[in-house]
């Protein structure tokens, strides 16, 4: 009996062995989970991850030591992923740590959020785990962003997470325009506000830090208005959403842009990796892909353009600019290269376009209405050079109505969005103030206007500012601070203190005879360009010989010339980041811009005053009392060899434009490379004289003066000429002209109660404004339409004084952001007033005038004494106050 229960126990054990051994052999042959699923696409990625490591290969320990540690096969491949595809700047900034930080945070969100695993492979590698989004630096964003939402969304399902987490954007930051440097996302949160392009990069962030798919999207620039705009989309359940970031709505696919994006004529985003979606492709690289989504949010058409020779044959790899008239230029939204039968297509809108077209040195424009026809032939010839004048008329797609939303939501909404204005108004509070500075600056004996200045502008930064100053010997506070008024007002609210005692104590002494603001500007300044600062004097220091140094510094030009001959250009930098001038050094390798920033940092470190010149961003450095230029690629320097002839531009007034403005009125296009390319004479100080006088390069240039109307189209004037080689060249250009009085709109009858910020009363419009022309402008003061109003208007108050009309700044009912405070208009004219709407009158007296209540704001109406309404817009209309001052001769 014993014997048979031992076999029976026997057979048991038996079995569970061969159980576990079958488990144990399964599990042996079972294939790893790949992050890559497609075998032909995991290959792919292999073959590019293999051609980067070798571009990458002077910065080997720093980027793939990390694939000497212990790896899971998806870590691994993900990790491959990112190498493969991504732009120079981060080959040559990063390192292997930060990318694996970014690899297992997103996998581990994936994992921890429910909707992980509804998100296909595809979506989730391009629109997930990307650390970049567009041409920030990139930092520890996810990992922070994941910890301080994860509990506050977790719960829900994706489409309200989509919504909280941009309720959570909104919390942070706020809309206020900056320079065009992006912040990361770390220094947006501690600065609390950004332009759309840090805040859409922001909220993309954020929502990928939560394993919720999303990218930026980007109209490169809109047709009916002088501006730019970036948003999100987020791919909710297998479908893409829109939202405005950190511009909360109560539900997805609403936003004040949306009547805007409805006359757009391209709508794109850069997608990380070679992508195979639905969308259009506008432009297929290896690295990255360009897709085109305005689909989504205007009516299209199909635009083919096909380029023949002159004796009529196909042209194939021609180059193809879809040009929008915007800021006074004609600006490529898109260019594509002709296929073998010398064609090339994009969905566009209903509006028109300026067509360029340029091979081997042959060229050809025309002017096309998208849609009328959808296709048209270019010849491709030699370039016209005759001096000539032509106009043009562009119109851009026509307006369209928006659905209002539901008011009971958008008021929830509101109410929701004025307790994250105090949420954010509660943090910004935790920035120094005065009475704080004071003391400290009596403590540390430093001039406390000056300080102040700088630790007011550097906003949650302003711990390391603090540190910063003080580390400050008595020795060193003179040029302590003049560093710190020689950096932007960015580089202030988002630069470390190391950063800035490394410039401080690793620079040279000046040189006797040295122009002390040309030491301070020039030398010890670390701001060059629009790149992030770094510490680079101390390794370019110790990267050269003594020799090599003396060399460098007897003559400049022989660092122009070690770049050229050790650092190769590689135009891979698709993100157009500056590479870090350790970076570059390390790498062997930079675009053409990078180049230019290593030769003067290079240049500064040694003590040579050097700089990029704010026109033509050519690399300069300062001897005997003048700047030399540096020419980085031959064609440049071939053609910077020649002398440069006086152009003067002289502008004839009209009655409704005294005063011509570059990017505003005009711009000059110089013929360069097959094809007219604006020049960027921004911050060219001979801009503000009456006529404008420059030293160009001799060529073939065009002059482009238009004036925009307020239905968004442009009255244009060509103007093309060429700069000779000696002597002198003038031309003059005045602004085309509607002559005829602008029509009435209808009647407006003030009849309205408001609330008076000033007297802090109740003001009665009829009898306050007894007859008079005025101008009301019914805004939103925390959404960026009004702001964009509010900014024009305070520019121009000069230009308002001597009209003799009101002018009246209205905040709509329910529009009071939290901490509103007067003064943030301060710079309006003195005739001006700011009020409230309390009573909710205005919209319905708006509409008894026009027929139609705005639906959008601002909404800016202008009146003149007959109460004739002259003027109406709504919503997002850059250059507003432009078109309110062609106005006053007629608000009378």
């Amino acid at each position: 009996m014993l014997f048979k229960k031992s076999s029976a126990v026997g057979r048991k054990l038996s079995l569970i062995i061969l159980i576990l051994a079958g488990l144990i052999l399964t599990s042996a042959c079972r294939q790893p989970e790949h992050f890559i699923k497609d075998k032909s696409y995991r290959l792919l990625v292999q073959e590019s991850f293999r051609k980067r490591a070798e571009i990458a290969s002077g910065r080997n320990e720093q980027l793939f030591s990390v694939f000497k540690r212990p790896l899971r096969p998806e870590e691994k491949e993900a990790l491959e992923f990112l190498y493969a595809f991504m732009p120079l700047s981060d080959l040559a900034n990063l390192d292997g740590e930060y990318f694996l930080e970014q690899v297992r945070a997103a996998l581990e969100a994936r994992r921890y959020f429910s909707w992980g695993k509804k998100i296909p492979d595809s979506i989730f590698r391009h629109f997930v785990l990307p650390y970049r989004v567009n041409n920030e630096n990139p930092d520890g964003a996810r990992r922070v962003f994941f910890e301080e939402l994860k509990d506050r969304i977790k719960h829900l399902d994706m489409y309200q997470a989509a919504l909280e987490v941009n309720h959570w954007c909104h919390e942070k930051v706020t809309y206020r325009s900056t320079d065009e440097r992006t912040s990361a996302p770390l220094a947006t949160v501690r600065t609390a506000f950004g332009r759309c392009g840090e805040e859409s990069t922001f909220t993309v962030a954020a929502l990928r830090a939560v394993s919720l798919p999303a990218r930026q999207v980007y109209t490169p620039r809109w047709a009916h208005t002088d501006d730019n705009h970036a948003w999100v989309e987020v791919w909710v359940d297998g479908r893409w959403h829109y939202l405005g970031a950190c511009e909360p709505e109560p539900e997805l696919d609403q936003g004040w842009f949306t009547g805007p994006a409805s006359r757009a004529m391209l709508v794109h985003t850069t997608v990380y990796g070679q992508y195979h979606g639905p969308e259009e492709i506008i432009l297929k690289t290896d690295l990255f892909t360009r897709i085109n989504q305005l689909p989504r949010y205007a009516p299209v058409t199909l635009l083919t353009v096909e380029v023949k020779d002159s004796r009529n044959r196909s042209v194939a790899e021609a180059r193809v600019d879809f040009c929008l008239y915007n800021y006074a230029e004609f600006f490529p939204i898109a260019s594509k290269t002709t296929d073998q039968n010398g064609r090339v297509s994009l969905l566009t809108g209903y509006g028109d376009l300026v067509i360029q077209a340029s091979k081997d040195n042959l060229y050809t424009w025309t002017k096309v209405s998208a849609g009328r026809p959808d296709r048209i032939s270019l010849v491709l010839t030699e370039p016209d050079f005759t001096e000539r004048k032509l106009a043009l008329d562009l119109v851009p797609p026509a307006a369209r109505e928006v659905e209002p939303g539901d008011p009971i939501k958008a008021e929830e909404n509101n109410r929701r969005l004025r307790q994250e204005d105090c949420i954010r108004q509660q943090y910004e509070t935790s920035f120094i103030n005065r009475e704080i500075a004071a003391i400290f600056c009596r403590e540390k004996n430093l001039p406390f206007e000056t300080v102040w200045k700088y630790l007011e502008t550097s906003r949650g930064n302003w711990p390391e500012i603090i540190d910063y100053l003080s580390a400050l010997t008595p020795g060193e506070q003179k040029l302590g601070l003049a560093l710190l008024g020689a950096i932007t007002q960015k580089d202030l609210r988002d630069t470390p203190s190391s950063v800035l005692l490394h410039h401080l104590r690793e620079t040279l002494p000046p040189e006797n005879g040295l122009d002390e603001e040309i030491y301070i500007r020039y030398v010890l300044s670390p701001r060059i360009g629009r790149e992030l600062l770094t510490p680079w004097r101390k390794f370019i220091k110790e990267k050269f010989s003594p020799q090599e140094k003396t060399r460098f510094k007897e003559n400049p030009e022989n660092i122009g010339l070690w770049i050229k001959q050790n650092i190769k250009i590689d135009e891979t930098n698709y993100y157009q980041v500056p590479l870090f001038p350790q970076g570059a050094l390390e790498l062997q390798r930079a675009d053409l811009y990078s180049r230019k920033i290593l030769f003067v940092a290079m240049a500064r470190t040694l003590g040579q005053p050097a700089r990029l010149d704010r026109v033509t961003e050519r690399a300069q450095y300062f001897h005997s009392g003048q700047w030399h230029e540096v020419c980085f690629e031959d064609e440049e320097s071939l053609a910077e060899s020649k002398p440069k002839t006086r152009l003067k531009i002289t502008y004839q007034p009209i009655e409704t434009v005294s005063k011509a403005i570059y990017y505003t009125h005009f711009t000059l296009a110089r013929f360069k490379n097959g094809r007219y390319q604006t020049l960027d004479l921004e911050n060219e100080p001979a801009l503000n004289s009456a006529s404008l006088e420059l030293m160009v390069d001799p060529g073939h240039y065009l002059l482009i003066s238009g004036n925009r109307q307020p239905d968004g189209s442009a009255l244009v004037s060509l103007h093309f000429f060429r700069v000779p080689e000696t002597g002198f060249k003038e031309i003059c250009f005045s602004l085309r002209t509607e002559p005829q009085e602008p029509a009435v709109l209808g009647k407006f009858e003030p009849e309205a109660t408001v609330y008076d910020f000033k007297d802090k009363s109740s003001l009665n419009l009829n009898s306050w404004l007894k007859g008079q022309s005025f101008i009301m402008a019914l805004i939103d003061p925390d959404r960026e339409p009004s702001k964009h109003l509010m900014t024009e208007i305070q520019a121009l108050a000069d230009r308002f004084v001597s009209w003799p009309g009101n002018l009246l700044v209205v905040i709509a009912w329910g529009k009071i952001p939290a901490g509103l405070s007067p003064e943030i208009y301060s710079d309006l004219p003195d005739s001006a007033r700011l009020v409230y709407d309390e009573k909710n009158q205005l919209p319905s007296l708006l509409k008894k005038a026009l027929s139609r209540e705005p639906t959008s704001l601002p909404a800016v109406i202008a009146v003149r004494s007959s109460r004739e309404i002259m003027y109406y817009s709504e919503g997002y209309q850059i250059g507003t106050g432009e078109q309110l001052l062609k106005r006053l001769p007629w608000l009378k």
